[in-house]
């Protein structure tokens, strides 16, 4: 009689799962790090930094400070945030991370070695997605709070002081904060999807920011289709609407901020979900890319 295969217990499994994933995971956070073809995304990430932090060095060695007032430029922040930051900093900085996480593989001829290797989709995928995220948040989690301190770096002290600890100063940071993370997992995990499914992701990432775009002039009822909606109800300031959009398009009612985040947060855990299912289906043929 032939011995029966030792039983696997689940912990065991779970352990080795879990293994595999930070394998991978360190490996993708070195090249995303380190690589070459990321100088871009750090560029994207530094312009606002240096844009604020030329303007506060200029304005402590030159204009007095008590002309500047700190509600002006917490304006100034929150459209520099949602016009440039949000759009098109992070938007495009998660193109070029997470698309390239599994189309990089196909171009260096390198995700049949993924795939030989006895590693199961589910965790590939996991792994991969969060070395993109830590990667995507880092960049942009540090972009904007460099920018949040440069723009306050000219006033004295205790007025900065008194704004942050009893005013709604680090309300603001940790809101900026929450939706840089949220914008690099939900747009990171619909760009992981495409990299996956299209050989050419660029083409569904055009019509995809066509449709991000088009926010301020969709209804409303329309715009709850939108992770930018979402991602705008969390604004701790509220910036209005100038030229076409405020004249084509109405304000929509913000969410409130229990449900974007979860919303948020269901759309990434659904394009994951659908990212695996869309990698078990794959198969590797370098000769098509």
């Amino acid at each position: 009689m032939s011995a029966a295969a030792p039983a696997v217990s689940p912990v065991g499994t779970m352990s080795l799962w879990r293994g595999q994933a930070l394998s991978i995971l360190g490996m993708e956070l070195r090249r995303n790090f380190i690589s070459k073809r990321g100088f871009w995304i750090y560029g994207l990430a530094l312009v606002p930094v240096i844009i604020v932090w030329v303007h506060s060095i200029f304005t402590m060695r030159g204009a007095p400070r008590m002309s500047h007032d700190l509600s002006k430029d917490t304006q100034v922040l929150a459209s520099l945030f949602q016009l440039f930051l949000l759009r098109p900093a992070i938007f495009f900085g998660c193109l070029g991370i997470f698309t390239y996480l599994f189309r990089g593989e196909f171009v260096e001829r390198s995700l049949h070695y993924y795939f030989l290797a006895p590693v199961r989709r589910e965790v590939l995928v996991v792994a991969k997605y969060c070395a993109g995220s830590i990667t995507a948040i880092s960049f942009f989690g540090l972009s904007v709070f460099l920018t949040f301190a440069g723009m306050y770096a000219h006033y004295p002290q205790f007025e900065v002081r008194q704004w942050l600890l009893n005013g709604p100063g680090l309300g603001h940071l940790g809101a900026y904060l929450a939706i840089t993370t949220l914008a690099c997992l939900a747009w990171g995990s619909v760009f992981l999807w495409m990299g996956i499914r299209f050989k050419n992701p660029i083409v569904p990432a055009v019509v995809f920011l066509t449709w991000e775009s088009a926010n301020v002039l969709l209804p409303s009822w329309l715009r709850r289709l939108n992770i930018l909606h979402f991602l705008q109800s969390l604004n701790p300031v509220n910036v209005q609407n100038q030229g076409p959009g405020s004249l084509l398009g109405t304000t929509a009612e913000p969410e409130h901020a229990v449900t974007a985040v979860l919303c948020l947060i269901l759309i990434s855990a659904a394009m994951v979900f659908l990212s695996i299912r869309e990698l078990k289906r794959a198969e590797v043929n370098y000769s098509t890319e």
